[in-house]
C-alpha cells in the first residue's frame, strides 16, 4: 500500500489542455480557491509563464493579484509554478537578471513549489535553475525529466540524464512528466528502476501525465503500485481528454486497489461543481474521457498545443488543415533531431509545420525559434538534424545574430520604463508588448494603486526620505524616521 498524496493541476495544465490557456479567470481561480484550498491535496500547480502572459493578453487581469487571490483563498496549501528555466513567457531566452527578478517576485506573492523541467534535458542548466530558486526562497525544487518517444530516446539516455541530476543540493526530489500522454503502465514499470539506478541520493517521487490516449489513469495506479506517492490530476471540467486523469475518479481506484488517499472528496467535488458551472456559463468545452488513438503515438503533440492550434487554424478561417499539420509536424521533429514535442518546443514544431502546409513548400520560411533550436541556443538536439535544413537555417539573419545573457539589467529596465511602476509591472513591460500591458494596467488599476507603488518604493529604497502624493481631496505626506532609518540599513 502507498500513501498517496494528489497534486491538482486544474487552474495550469487543465485550463492550458482544454481551454487553450485562456478560460481560467481571476475571478475562477477565487471561486475554486477556497474549495481547493480544504481538499487536501499536496500541491495545486497555480500557474506559469504561458498563463501569466493570457493574463494580461486576453483577459485584461494582473497575473501577480491571480496568484495573491490564490494565497489569500489558500492559505495552507502549497501553490506550484511551471518553468523550463529558458523562457519566462517571451518564446526567445530569457537573460538570468529576468529570471532572478520573476523568482523573486514569485515568491513575494505566495509561490513555494517550482518543477523545473528542461525539455531538452539541459541538466546543468535545470541545475543552475534551482540554486536560483533556492535563493530566492523557494521551498521545494522539482526536477522534470521529460518522457517522449523517439528513436534516441532509450533506456542509456533517460540513465544518463537521469545521473546528471544526482548530487544537487537545490534539487528536493525529481518528477517523470509525460506531456504528450504516451507512458504506458508498462513502459513506467521498466523505465522506473533505470531511473531510480541513477539518481542514487534523490527519488522520482512524482508523476505527471495527460489522458490524451486514455491510458493515464491506468499509468497513474500502476505508479501507486510502484511506491510513487505524488500523482497530478485535475478536476471536472478540466480533467481527462488532452488533460489529466480525473481526480475523483483516482481516488475511488486508488482505495479500490488498497493505496490510502487522503483528501477531502466533499471540498473537491464542490470546486468541480464551481468550475463545471463556469464552463457552462462560458461554454468552455468540458473534458471527456478518450479513446484510444494508436497513431497519437506517432505525433505526440501536448492537447495544449493540439487545442491552441485549433483555435488560431480557426481564426485565419483554415480549420480544415488541422490533421495535415499534425502530420508534417512528425516529419520536422525527426528533421530537427527528435527534440520532446512539450512548451515551447511543441510550438515551435507545430508553427513550423504550419508555414510548410500553408506555403506549400516545406521550409521555403523558417521561423525564428526553430532557427534558434538549430543554433543550439536551447541546448544540444538529442538526435541527427537534417543537414539541408540546417545549412538553410545557418545562412538566416536569425541564425547571425547573439543571445547576450548580460544584454539586460534591472537598472536599464528602470531607465526605461520608469521608477514608479511596481516591480511586478516592470517584469512585464520587460518581456511583454507595451500596449497589451498598458491595457491591463488601465482596466486594473485605480487612484489608490499610485499610492501603493510609492509605498512599495518607499519601504525598498532607504535613500527615500519622504514623499507626498494627492488623490482627489486627500493628501498624504510620509517622512521616514531615524528609527526607520535604522531598520532599514
Amino acid at each position: 500500500m502507498t500513501r498517496v498524496q494528489l497534486i491538482d493541476v486544474s487552474l495550469r495544465d487543465g485550463n492550458q489542455s482544454l481551454w487553450s490557456a485562456t478560460g481560467v479567470t481571476t475571478r475562477m481561480v477565487s471561486g475554486a480557491g477556497e474549495h481547493l484550498g480544504r481538499a487536501g491535496y499536496r500541491c495545486v500547480e497555480l500557474t506559469n509563464s504561458t498563463q501569466m502572459a493570457v493574463a494580461v493578453r486576453f483577459q485584461r487581469e494582473d497575473p501577480w493579484e491571480r496568484i495573491r487571490v490564490a494565497r489569500e483563498r489558500m492559505p495552507d496549501t502549497t501553490l506550484g509554478f511551471l518553468t523550463t528555466g529558458k523562457r519566462f513567457i517571451t518564446f526567445y531566452r530569457t537573460p538570468d537578471a529576468l529570471f532572478e527578478l520573476a523568482f523573486k517576485l514569485l515568491r513575494r506573492n505566495g509561490i513555494t513549489r517550482l518543477w523545473v523541467v528542461d525539455p531538452m534535458h539541459d541538466m546543468e542548466g535545470a541545475k543552475r535553475i534551482a540554486r536560483m530558486a533556492k535563493r530566492h526562497g523557494f521551498e521545494d525544487v522539482v526536477a522534470g525529466i521529460c518522457y517522449t518517444i523517439s528513436p534516441v530516446h532509450t533506456d542509456e539516455y533517460y540513465a544518463a540524464k537521469a545521473a546528471e541530476l544526482a548530487g544537487c543540493d537545490a534539487i528536493d526530489s525529481v518528477y517523470l512528466k509525460d506531456p504528450a500522454g504516451v507512458l504506458t503502465p508498462d513502459r513506467l514499470t521498466t523505465l522506473l528502476p533505470v531511473l531510480s539506478g541513477a539518481l542514487t541520493d534523490l527519488s522520482v517521487d512524482e508523476i505527471h501525465t495527460h489522458s490524451t490516449t486514455g491510458i493515464a489513469p491506468q499509468t497513474l495506479l500502476r505508479a501507486a503500485d510502484l511506491g510513487v506517492r505524488n500523482l497530478h490530476c485535475a478536476l471536472p471540467p478540466l480533467a481527462d481528454g488532452s488533460s489529466h486523469p480525473s481526480a475523483l475518479q483516482l481516488v475511488r481506484n486508488l482505495r479500490a486497489r488498497g493505496h490510502d488517499v487522503d483528501v477531502d472528496l466533499d471540498a473537491m467535488r464542490e470546486a468541480s461543481d464551481y468550475l463545471t458551472r463556469q464552463a457552462r456559463l462560458k461554454r468552455l468545452p468540458v473534458g471527456t474521457p478518450a479513446e484510444y488513438d494508436e497513431d497519437y503515438y506517432r505525433h505526440t503533440v501536448p492537447g495544449g498545443v493540439q487545442s491552441t492550434l485549433r483555435r488560431q487554424l480557426a481564426e485565419i478561417g483554415r480549420s480544415e488543415l488541422f490533421d495535415a499539420v499534425v502530420e508534417e509536424s512528425v516529419a520536422v521533429r525527426e528533421d530537427i533531431g527528435w527534440p520532446i514535442a512539450m512548451t515551447p518546443f511543441a510550438q515551435y514544431i507545430v508553427t513550423q509545420a504550419t508555414l510548410n502546409v500553408v506555403s506549400g513548400e516545406r521550409y521555403s520560411m523558417l521561423c525564428n525559434e526553430i532557427v534558434d533550436m538549430l543554433r543550439g541556443d536551447f541546448g544540444p538536439l538529442p538526435g541527427a538534424v537534417d543537414q539541408n535544413l540546417l545549412d538553410r537555417a545557418m545562412q538566416t539573419a536569425r541564425a547571425k545574430q547573439r543571445f547576450d545573457d548580460e544584454a539586460v539589467t534591472i537598472e536599464d529596465l528602470r531607465s526605461r520604463f520608469g521608477s514608479r511602476c511596481s516591480e511586478e509591472e516592470l517584469m512585464l513591460r520587460a518581456v511583454m508588448p507595451a500596449e497589451q500591458v498598458d491595457a491591463m494596467v488601465a482596466a486594473t488599476s485605480s487612484p489608490w494603486d499610485d499610492m501603493r507603488g510609492l509605498l512599495r518604493q518607499f519601504a525598498e529604497n532607504p535613500r527615500m526620505t519622504s514623499f507626498s502624493a494627492s488623490v482627489g481631496d486627500l493628501s498624504v505626506a510620509v517622512r521616514r524616521t531615524a528609527s526607520m532609518k535604522e531598520e532599514t540599513r
